[in-house]
């Protein structure tokens, strides 16, 4: 289920930033979007946990969610919104590939311990791979604003290293909280932030865009696929390994978005991208090989177990 569960974020958070762009496209007010997509998300998984007769109230005062709410959803999202006007997506995407290697740092920080020189040739594989799939998307000119909003990424990713290392902090200090619940409140903070992000650039007067065919169903699925499931899937995995290998997500994300815009949207693939692909699909294998090794010898342990109790 682990490595499952794995691929299943992979391919859903790929298909988010589709999701997202033919959103933004459509008109919709990227800060108020982005906002309602974890606000509404976080109030739907809390209502349905109280419905479940789970007492929310201790958890939804959380300081602990409350920060994360901050690091994994506000800053990670408003930065990447905000940085977006002035670097090409391409660029963007690499620079949040910087992401497992925050993650890594923050966990080597907290465990004092040295970093595996595996995982670090790994995450530079992975990271010259997404370079290579997202070269072509490098147009812009270099201004002020485009140093401004690449350290404004590398800035957001540090929040998302650190944000993601504290949720398993959290989920280890209280295993009877579900990950799930734990993912709402903190998306539901998150989306706060975002919502008065909004506010105070003046998206207010744009709001009504969102009314659109295309702006409604890019909304909904970045509700419920994206954020229910994916970041609620992406929180079990942290609560049930380690936070360097769900991360690693950020890897393999702009190549599953590249399929998904080459199919959908018919973009243009070009050759270097196979190059790209191949070296992600490695930096990743490598980075988290002692983690895809335990849990396949895991579930194969566990199939032989239920096939000789069958017998």
């Amino acid at each position: 289920m682990v490595i499952l569960n794995y691929c299943f974020i992979c391919l859903t958070f790929g298909t988010t930033f589709l999701a997202i762009k033919i959103g933004i496209e459509a008109g919709a007010p990227p800060f108020f979007s982005a906002g309602m997509r974890f606000f509404a998300a976080g109030v739907i998984m809390m209502a349905v946990f109280k419905m479940r007769n789970y007492r929310l109230k201790t958890v939804l005062f959380s300081s602990s969610l409350v920060f994360n709410g901050f690091c994994l959803t506000f800053i990670t999202f408003a930065s990447l919104y905000w940085a977006e006007q002035f670097i090409p997506s391409g660029l963007a995407a690499v620079l949040s590939a910087t992401g497992p290697m925050m993650v890594l740092l923050h966990q080597a920080r907290e465990n004092k311990q040295p970093i595996k020189k595996e995982q670090l040739a790994g995450m530079a594989a992975a990271l010259i791979g997404v370079f290579l799939i997202s070269s072509p998307g490098f147009s812009l000119p270099v201004s002020g604003m485009w140093v401004l909003a690449c350290f404004m990424i590398i800035l957001s990713e540090w929040f998302y290293g650190l944000g993601t290392v504290r949720a398993k902090m959290f989920t280890s200090k209280h295993p009877d909280i579900s990950p799930f619940l734990s993912n709402a409140v903190q998306m539901f903070y998150g989306g706060i932030f975002l919502l008065a992000v909004s506010f105070l650039t003046g998206e207010q007067g744009k709001w009504l865009l969102l009314a659109s065919y295309e702006t409604v169903l890019s909304l909904l699925y970045l509700i419920i696929i994206g954020s229910i499931v994916g970041h609620g899937l992406y929180y079990w995995l942290v609560s049930k390994t380690n936070p360097v290998f769900p991360s690693t997500w950020l890897y393999i994300s702009p190549l599953v978005a590249l399929i998904a815009g080459y199919i959908i949207l018919n973009e243009i693939m070009k050759p270097i991208t196979l190059i790209g692909a191949f070296l992600i699909l490695f930096g990743v294998f490598l980075t988290n090989r002692s983690t895809f090794y335990e849990y396949w010898k895991k579930g194969a342990l566990f199939h032989r177990t239920a096939s000789k109790n069958f017998d």
